[in-house]
């Protein structure tokens, strides 16, 4: 994946910067070489072994692997998810060739590691990791690693899958994402050691952030306060200091929206109240009554047709938190608002707490989507959009097909993950209601269920999609 930004331009006085940019999506491929440059010798960074007690306890023994392996070592330290915990990481990643895990690992590198996630932190056993590299033990300065054969930056979301049995829902859709918008996270599967223990398959994630091989915002901001800028909506006790915009006080929105970038350690205050106005004028343009106005409305604001793409990839997928949580919206400096796709373990149907509705549209009660749902110009390219993409990449042969394709990637990866979590399968972890919604028996069982639910929920949306106009007030 490349994108092409610029940065030209600076006042006399104060720092200005006039960015321009184009942007191509690329598929994922295959890892990538081996050996990450800049990275230090594993025995450097006190790589630590598989333990081979704790595989054979498991019924697992020492084996070898198609898939990349990554070996953290905490080193005895407690991680957290409120702060981070300095380890050592080493990865042996021979690009789909098999290798034992007892060889030496290709290339490590000094990071620090803490918890993430809400409901995936604070009930399920398998954990999911923010991982951030830096150039010397100990250090501050950050470093990119081409982690996985993925481009280079430092920091990194370790997924590991656990209420998702097939564990490659979040694959699947990032993998669509990247053939439909500008810009979608890249990851790559892995089987992780920590501390020398086993822990399964897991999944690197390239976060919503900025960099080289990322956004590739711009770095620079005007003198105004005028800057590039991404924001996330969700819950509204996640964080610190949320941002005081139109929508939320009068009671528009649901949750709120706080800034990821500029990073709280290097905003500014007067950026921090240019976003907010931003933000703010947006919000008042979108819910007035002239929202549609095709020179003064919603349309002057925001990437019309990627948001677009995310109504169709979101409700194709199912994804209920589509638009109110773990939303990101980024601008460049000078342009329009875009989104990007997100956290998907929970699609087709894969809610904890609740059964969805096959026959349902979710977004349509969404911050800002329930307005741009009622405007028939917005809806008509929605039904245009999934007809399209509904005979290409949503087509129940093409997704079917990257299921098969991933199941045999992970190969024997998917016996050893549930020789430590098989438990999984009949612990209660799911709601018990009917054939579709309770916990699948094995793995088998777990791919007819996703293929079940693609197939319930195209065939729905297939005859129901233009049931979005009857919501239209123009």
């Amino acid at each position: 994946m490349k994108k092409w930004i610029a940065c030209v331009g600076m006042m006399a006085v104060l720092m200005a910067v006039v960015c321009a940019g184009e942007a191509v999506n690329g598929n994922a491929g295959s890892a990538a070489p081996a050996a990450a440059s800049g990275a230090v010798k594993p025995d450097t960074i006190r790589w630590r072994p598989p333990d081979e007690e704790f595989l054979d306890y498991y019924g697992i023994g020492v084996f070898e692997t198609d898939l990349p392996v990554v070996h953290i070592n905490t080193e005895g330290r407690r991680i957290t998810k409120e702060n981070k915990t300095r380890v050592s990481v080493a990865v042996t990643d021979a690009g789909g060739k098999a290798g034992s895990v007892m060889e030496t690992p290709d290339w490590g590198a000094f990071a620090t590691l803490n918890y993430r996630g809400a409901s995936s932190y604070s009930q399920f056993d398998k954990k999911q990791y923010r991982m951030k590299f830096y150039r010397k033990e100990g250090g501050t300065k950050s470093k990119e690693y081409e982690f996985l054969g993925m481009g280079k930056n430092s920091e990194w979301v370790l997924n590991g899958p656990f209420l998702d049995k097939t564990l490659l829902r979040n694959r699947l859709v990032y993998g669509l994402g990247r053939e439909i918008f500008p810009w979608a996270p890249d990851c790559r599967y892995f089987e992780l050691f920590l501390d020398g223990e086993y822990q399964g398959v897991y999944l690197a994630i390239e976060p919503v952030t900025n960099g080289e091989s990322r956004l590739r915002l711009c770095e620079f901001g005007l003198a105004s306060g005028e800057t590039a800028y991404i924001v996330k909506r969700d819950r509204s006790d996640s964080e610190e200091a949320p941002l005081y915009v139109y929508g939320h006080y009068a009671g528009k929105t649901n949750n709120e929206l706080f800034i990821d970038y500029p990073t709280a350690n290097k905003i500014t205050e007067r950026q921090r109240k240019w976003i907010t106005r931003d933000i703010d004028r947006f919000e008042r343009v979108l819910y007035s009554n002239t929202f549609a106005d095709p020179d003064d409305g919603y349309a002057t604001y925001i990437d019309v047709d990627q948001f677009v793409d995310y109504v169709v990839l979101n409700e194709a997928v199912m994804n209920n938190d589509a638009g109110n949580l773990s939303t990101y919206i980024y601008k460049e400096l000078g342009g329009k608002l875009q989104i990007a796709p997100w956290d998907y373990n929970n699609c087709y149907d894969n809610y904890q707490w609740f059964a969805q509705d096959y026959e349902e549209i979710f977004i349509r009660d969404a911050a800002w989507f329930s307005v741009l749902l009622s405007d028939r110009a917005f809806v008509e390219k929605v039904v245009d959009r999934y007809e399209d993409l509904r005979a290409g990449i949503l087509s129940e042969a093409y997704l079917f097909d990257r299921i098969d394709a991933y199941v045999e990637e992970l190969g024997d990866a998917v016996e050893r993950n549930y020789a430590i979590w098989g438990y999984t399968f009949y612990d209660k972890l799911m709601r018990e209601e009917n054939e579709y919604h309770f916990s699948p028996a094995d793995y088998e069982e777990a791919i007819g269920q996703l293929k079940r639910s693609i197939h319930r929920r195209l065939d729905y949306l297939d005859t129901h999609i233009t049931d979005l106009y009857a919501g239209c007030i123009n």
